[in-house]
């Protein structure tokens, strides 16, 4: 009696501890999606990915935080005024995405932030489009089919490739356009798996859309 005794003792101590872990992580993930989402320039973004990559270094059993950690050094390499840092943040946000990978592979989120790295890379040279342009599509694609029930995020890359591919090869502003609304759609009807899971994007299409619509040319 007694040595079950001290077994349920212990097993509630590490329950309570386990639970005090978790909630401390989400503490700190929610503190810090928070201030991804206000982030405004390339040194937010850096911050940001800073921040998320040492959660990532505690919680090694994790995808999110790398995950996280990525995404913003795509951004800051969609932000960052300085070409010459374009692919050093992409680089970093490849072997992040690496690592949320390991973690959770055949991942519909991952596979959006490998196109959106592809197309950030283009900023350095045009050229690179003709090889990088193919190569985020068929990624993208991947994203779309691990997720049937629609990835919104994914949705939306794929309208912006769309968008700025020539008419003569299945694009330009109609339907590009078109795909967007969809994207749109998806947001509406998206349901993150977690509170911590990927949600961001809806107000971006948005605006994009409205920008497009109003743009008369291709």
């Amino acid at each position: 009696m007694k040595k079950h005794f001290i077994t349920s003792v212990l097993m509630l101590s590490i329950l309570s501890i386990a639970t005090a872990q978790n909630e401390k992580y989400v503490g700190f993930m929610k503190k810090n999606l928070a201030a991804l989402d206000s982030a405004k320039s390339s040194d937010d973004f850096q911050t940001a990915a800073n921040n998320f990559e040492r959660i990532a270094s505690a919680e090694k059993a994790e995808w999110l935080p790398a995950y996280y950690a990525a995404y913003a050094m795509r951004m800051k390499a969609f932000y960052t005024k300085e070409i010459k840092d374009v692919d050093p943040a992409c680089d970093k946000a490849d072997a992040m995405l690496a690592a949320a990978e390991s973690i959770a592979p055949n991942n519909s989120e991952i596979n959006t932030i490998k196109g959106m790295v592809m197309q950030a890379r283009m900023r350095v040279d045009g050229s690179r489009g003709m090889t990088l342009g193919p190569k985020a599509t068929q990624v993208l694609a991947q994203a779309l089919q691990q997720q049937p029930q629609g990835n919104p995020r994914a949705i939306t890359q794929m309208a912006q490739m769309k968008y700025y591919t020539p008419s003569a090869y299945g694009g330009g502003k109609e339907p590009g356009i078109e795909m967007l609304k969809k994207a749109i759609a998806a947001y509406d009807t998206f349901k993150p798996e977690t509170e911590l899971s990927p949600n961001w994007g809806k107000a971006y299409a948005i605006e994009l859309l409205k920008r497009w619509s109003d743009n008369s040319t291709q």
